[in-house]
């Protein structure tokens, strides 16, 4: 029964890895902070915990947020006339 702990935090370590992995394989390289990608794909692999941790906080530039609110006095159904 003392193995119940480990083993999920075992699989929670795991999933952390593969999802920093599969990350930051999928990332754009323009998004990529302080290194190229494959220095961080080393680090991923050769300190897995570590490096995930590393990669979900400083890993990549944040996307911008480009998403306007609705423009004061246009209604959103008006017809162009």
């Amino acid at each position: 029964m003392t193995d119940l702990p480990l083993a999920a935090l075992m699989l929670l370590a795991a999933l952390l890895i593969l999802s920093a992995i599969v990350d930051c394989i999928r990332t754009p390289a323009e998004r990529v902070r302080y290194v190229p990608k494959l220095l961080w794909l080393l680090f991923l692999l050769h300190a897995p915990v570590l490096g995930g941790l590393v990669w979900l906080y400083l890993g990549k530039k944040p996307i911008p947020n480009t998403a306007k609110g609705p423009t004061p006095g246009v209604e959103p159904f008006a017809q162009a006339r």
